[in-house]
């Protein structure tokens, strides 16, 4: 499945707008000559601009209009802002077989590797908490490593083990058989069957009892909560080196392992 301008390329689509604007030449404000004088045409201001900053947004451009293939993944590190810092090794795996847009595949159990980028803990200073992270390297299991740009549209937490509990019913005991209370009817006693005892419940698998599952983000600025973990809000990325952004108000972000992901992702080529 492939989205056209998705989430992974609005950081490139304003980067690209900003090196346009930044670039425009300038009109000399007077061209007037004195008669009787020559005066040497000024040379343009856009042949003075270095070809680096032109090449860098005809890359940002082009990255814009990559197909992004979106990716399933889980989370096999947990994030916790309390422990977290910046630099710290951010480690996921695809949980089913992917194709980007160049023709690489990604098989289930691709390893994903990245970063934090930013984080700040809850603490006497800091009301809230925020961990920023990057996922940047696919690695194929012959070691091969690709390097990726990616944006995270949805994430759905496991569901916890009270929530599961809560779903789990326990059958009602079957009443002991009673005998003749005076002692001498033993065969009174056995000629009344127990009542049949109640089927047990089934109780509901711990990874869907009570799950929510995760919004999607449609686009930049957008906002939306975390499945099963209502607290904790993810915001589409902001520039073209992270995926994701994890705020929660009050608390400290904290994920477990399994953490359900789904991202767009492009290749990135040198």
């Amino acid at each position: 499945m492939t989205k056209i301008f998705s989430l992974v390329s609005l950081a490139a689509i304003s980067l690209a707008l900003g090196a346009q604007t930044s670039g425009s030449p300038q009109t000399p404000s007077d061209t007037s000559t004195p008669q009787g004088t020559s005066q040497t045409q000024p040379r343009p201001q856009s042949d003075t601009q270095p070809q680096s900053d032109t090449m860098t947004s005809a890359a940002n451009a082009r990255a814009a209009q990559v197909e992004a293939t979106s990716v399933d993944a889980e989370l096999t590190k947990g994030l916790d802002a309390k422990r977290a810092h910046v630099g710290d090794e951010v480690d996921a795996r695809t949980t089913s077989e992917a194709k980007l847009a160049d023709g690489t595949t990604l098989p289930r159990g691709t390893k994903l590797v990245g970063n934090v980028v930013d984080v700040t803990a809850k603490s006497k200073q800091e009301k809230d908490s925020k961990i920023v992270i990057a996922l940047n390297r696919a690695v194929l299991k012959d070691g091969k490593q690709v390097a990726i740009q990616s944006a995270v549209t949805s994430m759905t937490a496991p569901v916890s083990n009270s929530n599961a509990n809560a779903a789990v019913v326990s059958a009602p005991s079957a009443p002991p058989a009673s005998g003749n209370s005076s002692g001498g009817g033993s065969g009174s006693a056995s000629s009344t069957p127990p009542p049949p005892s109640s089927p047990p419940m089934r109780s509901m698998p711990s990874d869907t009892a009570q799950s929510t599952p995760g919004q999607m983000l449609r686009g930049a600025g957008d906002q939306v909560p975390v499945g099963n973990k209502p607290t904790v809000i993810l915001s589409a990325p902001t520039t073209p080196d992270s995926s994701a952004i994890l705020q929660a108000k009050g608390e400290n972000v904290s994920l477990e392992s399994g953490t359900k992901l789904t991202l767009n992702v492009i290749p990135v080529h040198a």
